[in-house]
């Protein structure tokens, strides 16, 4: 088992598909540059896993994107808040040899690097949309992690 050693977040702006406005995160391993167009072209598969419509009686239409460029995997992990208050997850994985994108299967999930996000995103969710006057879905959108 490998040390925990801790890894950049950085916060890439939004990503806008079929009405969803998504908080767009990175999380690169060993001080590498995070590979865009390998992720980028990722999205229509990603995205697409975000259901339709974005906007429901029981959903915002928000949510946020973790591109990870981990030590031997990339990993794009879909998040969605929903039913009013669930978070769906969707996982999908790249090697680095430049094959394609693939849903996660077995036991691939996120990681502890993931959960920093995830945890922020479930607090900031909390605290705007849950909460009562905490200012919706812009407020929402309007929080974010800044930096590792």
């Amino acid at each position: 088992m490998q040390p925990f050693a801790p890894r950049p977040i950085a916060f890439l702006g939004f990503l806008e598909h079929g009405g969803w406005r998504l908080k767009h995160y990175s999380i690169v391993f060993g001080g590498a540059t995070l590979d865009q167009a390998a992720f980028a072209a990722g999205h229509p598969m990603v995205l697409g896993a975000l259901p339709q419509p974005a906007v429901t009686p029981e959903r915002d239409g928000v949510g946020f994107l973790i591109s990870h460029q981990a030590r031997s995997l990339s990993y794009a992990v879909l998040c969605w808040w929903d039913r009013e208050n669930e978070l769906p997850i969707r996982v999908f994985v790249r090697q680095h040899d430049g094959s394609p994108w693939r849903p996660a299967r077995g036991s691939e999930s996120v990681c502890v690097w993931d959960l920093q996000v995830i945890c922020f995103e479930r607090d900031a969710y909390v605290h705007t949309v849950m909460a009562r006057g905490g200012g919706g879905a812009e407020a929402y959108l309007a929080r974010r992690r800044d930096a590792a």
